[in-house]
């Protein structure tokens, strides 16, 4: 006769093993139901992106991404000025991809910790900032310089929300002080072209809808808008300055926000928009891809610059942006700003 003790053990070890075979069959069947589930990924991008994401890059990689994996994808995206979807992001909005007009934005949310310091933003176009006037350019725009001329209504996308708005800073200060080397002079002719601002936009493409509504008699803008508009016949004329700055535009995941569920998603998105089929879309909606030659059609530029010839994002930031804009230009500005809210598109 077995001893008791045997009885008992054998019985445990039965329940064990019922146990373990337990955990393990729910474990698989959440393991399978997982790589099923339907994934969500909310992007924030700048407003005149929304067309080369909504209509070329989302849909495309959709159904990549389907066929790859099986998984049914939703991307959700809300369109806006570049600076205010970096404050919305750091004040709790849920990115999980964020696209900005440049990189001190980026910088923003790693201040935040929402960006993992040793995560690295990725280029994923660009454009240079050009002029934009009615049809036969009546007051015969060349360059930034031009903008001083009495009288001269300039519409301004706003520096304060608006990424555009920045770079249109840089490109009125950087074009005279690379011809000069002379602080004051640049400093000078921004005050100047300020002086014939009659109205602050929150956007690029906010000023180009004001623009088109008969308001203003010039702007500056992206390159990639100007044509895209040209495109879908809105009556203007595009003036590329011999010397311009070229908007550098990057991608970036938040990683704060995004879950494991939607990791494998969030970095596919990201690789595609900076691999050779998103590049492609870019250039389609005009663009200058980042990672590709500049198709044929796009106009030479003859002198252009980077941020970077202004000591880059930090110190243009603090020095043009900060200190002449906001504390000497500004505060003397008595102007209308026209203030709205992003849109929020969900794409298919």
């Amino acid at each position: 006769m077995l001893p008791s003790n045997f009885w008992r053990s054998l019985v445990s070890w039965t329940f064990g093993v019922i146990l373990l075979a337990l955990v393990l069959f729910y474990a698989l069947q959440a393991i399978v139901a997982g790589s099923t589930r339907p994934v969500t990924v909310v992007v924030y991008a700048f407003s005149t992106q929304e067309e080369v994401l909504t209509q070329g890059i989302f849909p495309a990689f959709e159904r990549q991404w389907e066929t790859e994996t099986g998984r049914a994808l939703t991307i959700e995206a809300v369109f806006g000025p570049s600076g205010t979807l970096a404050r919305q992001i750091v004040l709790g909005a849920p990115a999980d991809v964020a696209l900005f007009s440049h990189e001190q934005h980026v910088t923003w949310l790693k201040a935040a910790q929402l960006v993992d310091r040793q995560t690295q933003s990725s280029p994923v176009c660009y454009t240079p900032m050009v002029i934009v006037t009615r049809p036969g350019n009546p007051a015969g725009l060349a360059a930034f310089s031009d903008l001083v001329q009495p009288g001269l209504r300039l519409l301004h996308p706003d520096p304060r929300s608006s990424g555009a708005g920045e770079w249109a800073l840089l490109a009125e200060y950087g074009s005279i002080l690379l011809e000069t080397d002379r602080p004051e002079l640049a400093q000078g002719q921004l005050r100047s072209i300020w002086q014939n601002v009659r109205l602050l936009t929150p956007s690029a493409r906010t000023t180009l809808t004001v623009f088109e509504l008969g308001a203003g008699d010039v702007f500056i803008t992206y390159e990639q808008d100007a044509r895209l508009a040209l495109e879908r016949g809105v009556p203007l004329e595009i003036v590329v300055p011999a010397r311009t700055i070229l908007a550098q535009n990057r991608v970036v995941t938040v990683d704060a926000n995004v879950t494991t569920a939607e990791a494998a998603a969030v970095q596919a998105l990201v690789d595609y928009m900076t691999g050779p089929q998103g590049q492609a879309e870019f250039a389609r909606f005009h663009f200058r891809p980042a990672k590709l030659p500049p198709p044929d059609g796009f106009p030479v530029l003859a002198q252009p610059f980077t941020v970077q010839t202004l000591g880059g994002w930090p110190d243009a930031y603090a020095s043009i942006i900060e200190d002449v804009w906001q504390n000497k230009i500004e505060p003397g500005l008595d102007l209308e700003t026209d203030r709205d809210e992003p849109r929020s598109v969900t794409g298919g």
